[in-house]
Parts: structure tokens; sequence; C-alpha cells
């Protein structure tokens, strides 16, 4: 439920809004609805991931691969791999939505009601 949600509301986020907007969308979604903070961790980070994964791609395919060949080109100059680029572009979106979202579910404890006993 928690993948679907990033992976929807960060697409329009992010259609709408610069790429900075997809932290924000983590954070307050898992702090609403993760249940710990593994979960809210590996929902964020696969949301944004395939998210992020898909539109590169999406990209690659409308400019026949040359916008990817020339940023791989800007990274490796001998070598350029324009897969890696895919790889790159979903670890490090998969990197900052986890962190983003565990800090929201992080966030949710600290300023929960302790239990009475």
């Amino acid at each position: 439920m928690l993948y679907v949600l990033i992976l929807i509301v960060g697409a329009v986020a992010q259609y709408f809004l610069p790429w900075w907007s997809m932290p924000l969308v983590c954070f307050g979604l898992s702090a609403w609805l993760a249940n710990g903070g593994k979960t809210a961790f590996w929902a964020a980070a696969a949301g944004i991931a395939t998210l992020w994964l898909a539109y590169a791609m999406y990209l690659h395919t409308v400019t026949d691969g040359v916008m990817t060949q020339k940023i791989a080109q800007v990274f490796v100059e001998k070598y350029p791999y324009p897969a890696l680029m895919f790889v790159l572009t979903a670890v490090v979106g998969g990197l900052v939505a986890g962190c983003a979202g565990m800090a929201g579910f992080f966030v949710r404890q600290a300023f929960a009601k302790p239990e009475v006993a």
C-alpha cells in the first residue's frame, strides 16, 4: 500500500514540482502510513527507484538513446555505458527516498504519545 502510494503521489508531484519534492512525499507518506523503520525505508526506496528507472528508460526511448549516451560520456569518457545511468539513477533516487521515508517514520515516533500500561 505504501509502495503504491509513494509511486503514484511521487509521479504526480514530480510532474509538477522539482526533483527534491520526492523526499518530501516519501517523508510525509511514511510518517502517515509506515509500520516500522524498515518498511518505511524499503517501500520509499523501491517506489522511487521504480519511478526514476521507468522515467529514465522512457527518456532513453524517446531520445533514441542520444541523451543517455551524452550523459554517460560526462562520467565515463572512454567507455560510456548508457545502462549504467539507469542503475545510478535508481540507486541514488532509492537511497534519498529511503532515508526520507525512514526519517518520516522516526519523526512520527518521536512525537507519538507514550503508551500508558
